[in-house]
């Protein structure tokens, strides 16, 4: 057989890899290799640092783009609806007022084999606070379902005021 022919009868068979799908497998197995050699907080906490870093990367594009001197609620939530699009999830506002941001998801953007990842959640969660704390100079995220944690969905508040009453499970950012 040539290499020609060898090359040709693998390359036609359907083996489901491509760039996404090989980036979520490196991001998954990076996170539970942490999660095993330096357990759930600390691997939290890890990817809580890269997600700041990202988090301001990601808004200062916005930013740049969208040209808005202060964007509104409205368009930060959407901002964050369009960040999640933009790298394979299903996100949807679901209510917009002074005091919150409200998010739906129904698909992760780090794919189907994210169940019992749950620290990757930390990611999404520093990267919104990031960004809506940078315009607005505060937010606490509060995760309520997530699919990563086996619910199905992911039911997302950003809190916009502190309230100690709530503050207990959230994680605040400031601005």
């Amino acid at each position: 057989m040539t290499e020609q022919n060898i090359a040709n009868r693998i390359a036609c068979k359907n083996i489901d890899i491509d760039a996404s799908s090989f980036h979520q497998t490196i991001l998954l197995e990076l996170e539970k290799l942490l999660e095993d050699v330096i357990g759930y907080e600390e691997s939290k906490s890890f990817i809580s640092m890269v997600a700041d870093k990202v988090g301001e990367l990601l808004y200062n594009k916005y930013k740049v783009e969208i040209n808005d001197e202060a964007m509104t609620l409205d368009t930060i939530a959407h901002v964050l609806v369009d960040l999640k699009r933009r790298i394979g999830g299903r996100f949807r506002v679901s209510e917009v007022s002074k005091n919150a941001i409200v998010l739906l998801n129904t698909k992760c953007p780090f794919g189907v084999n994210v169940v019992g990842k749950r620290p990757l959640c930390s990611m999404t969660a520093n990267v919104f606070g990031k960004i809506v704390s940078t315009e607005f100079s505060y937010a606490a995220v509060e995760l309520k379902k997530t699919i990563a944690n086996g619910d199905g969905h992911c039911h997302i508040v950003i809190h916009l005021e502190p309230n100690s009453d709530d503050i207990g499970g959230l994680n605040e950012y400031f601005g």
